[in-house]
């Protein structure tokens, strides 16, 4: 028999005698070149040196956000034991980030985008060097945490906003859910380590370590941003006043009904599902009775699912019908999570349930920014994701009653209300989303 030769060696596919190649291997070969294909068209945007900068500073910081939550929520638990006073902390970031995302847009289309994000990851570096430096002196207090928390979201306020806006500039709108995705995939790889990481170094050497590992990992992300190129901003677009620059992407975004639409599921997953996120070790600690470094592995757990989404979402592209999928399985799928979490009584069945938590909010956080990218011009795109930044800023509106519930009806009842109330946003949604189906 004729040998074939791989095209591995360099050598032609086709026998020395000049026979045909079997079909077995032709569909070998084939199917080999499709794998590399996809996989190369999953990590698109990486190919892009300004981009592998940005993910990688962004990775850094995310890390550093994950650790950071586990190490206070666990911290201001055991220093009062009261849910309630831990979820005012947890969500301490939330008003100042509802205030400021305004400005945040502003400054994103009015300065040099660059640097508004380095500003605001040496800012949040010294937030935590500051705090560890409290708890090794044994002079902190949960308001401290807080005010901490509270100047947490006046950073992102401003460094969202800008690093979301020079992606089509990175990588090109045609990329743009590729490049969110892949930025989901990053936050899921953060989520399975930084907090088993926080976990481990609480337990061993205590929260102040934690903070300090935070610190530093945020001044490295200040470095990898500056390899950026420098994106200067068009200033024949924007007002004299701040004021009137905040009135017209206001009115931008009411105009824009795809992005109006968008913006509303996003504040709907804000209300009801990332309030529990943020909560993770306030809630599980009463499911299970677990301590620090198991609740890492549960956030571990719901970074696997953010990964397995993003690889899911790096592959689709403008009429993917991703409009229904982010509605679908993103909120009405975090719907039935939760309820699944309300009745699960074992711990490793928290842990698959968290993975379908974790894939399930990612499929609408990557969907949803990336269409509201696609479809904002790009002198209004700092100030409509600033937008999107303030829903976020609204999570104490769920996140302060779903701590009073934990407290005063249990943890099992108030995960149901929350799962059946994601579930009728849901179909309320998809009911009224037809301009979701013709643009996705």
């Amino acid at each position: 028999m004729a040998k074939v030769h791989s095209t591995e060696t360099g050598d032609s596919l086709r026998p020395r005698t000049g026979q045909p190649v079997a079909p077995a291997a032709r569909d070998h070969v084939g199917a080999r070149g499709r794998t590399v294909a996809a996989m190369s068209r999953t990590v698109e945007s990486l190919k892009t040196p300004g981009y592998r900068y940005l993910w990688f500073g962004s990775m850094l910081g995310m890390g550093g956000f994950q650790m950071q939550t586990i190490a206070r929520t666990v911290f201001v638990d055991d220093l009062t034991g009261s849910a309630f006073i831990t979820g005012i902390v947890a969500m301490g970031f939330a008003p100042t980030m509802l205030i400021m995302s305004l400005f945040g847009g502003v400054a994103g289309d009015r300065l040099e985008r660059r640097l508004v994000i380095q500003i605001s990851q040496g800012a949040a570096a010294a937030l935590a060097l500051i705090i560890a430096i409290l708890i090794a002196t044994g002079s902190i207090h949960w308001i401290h945490l807080f005010f901490a928390s509270m100047l947490q979201g006046v950073t992102f306020a401003f460094q969202m906003p800008a690093r979301q806006a020079i992606l089509p500039k990175l990588v090109g709108k045609e990329n743009i859910t590729n490049a969110i995705s892949l930025n989901s995939a990053g936050m899921g790889i953060m989520a399975i380590v930084a907090p088993g990481v926080a976990g481990v170094l609480y337990g061993l050497a205590g929260p102040e370590a934690v903070y300090f590992a935070v610190a530093a990992m945020s001044l490295m992300a200040m470095l990898f941003t500056g390899r950026l190129p420098r994106f200067l901003p068009d200033l024949n677009g924007v007002k004299k006043n701040v004021f009137s620059d905040i009135s017209e992407g206001l009115k931008y975004t009411y105009r824009n009904r795809l992005v109006f639409i968008l913006l509303v599921s996003s504040l709907t997953l804000a209300l009801l599902s990332m309030p529990f996120r943020m909560q993770v070790p306030v809630f599980t600690r009463r499911l299970y009775d677990i301590d620090a470094t198991e609740i890492g592995w549960l956030m571990a757990a719901m970074g696997i699912g953010g990964l397995l989404a993003a690889v899911v979402t790096a592959n689709l592209r403008a009429g993917s019908h991703r409009g229904p999928i982010m509605l679908v399985v993103g909120i009405g799928g975090s719907g039935i999570t939760m309820l699944l979490l309300a009745v699960s009584q074992m711990y490793i069945i928290g842990l698959v349930v968290m993975v379908a938590i974790g894939f399930a909010g990612a499929i609408q956080m990557t969907l949803g920014q990336s269409m509201t990218i696609e479809a904002t011009s790009d002198e209004f795109r700092a100030r409509v994701m600033s937008l999107s930044m303030m829903t976020f800023g609204l999570m104490p509106l769920g996140a302060l009653p779903m701590g009073y519930a934990v407290d005063h009806i249990g943890v099992e009842t108030t995960l149901v209300i929350v799962g059946l109330l994601l579930i009728a946003a849901t179909v309320v949604l998809t009911l009224g989303s037809s301009i979701l189906r013709r643009h996705s």
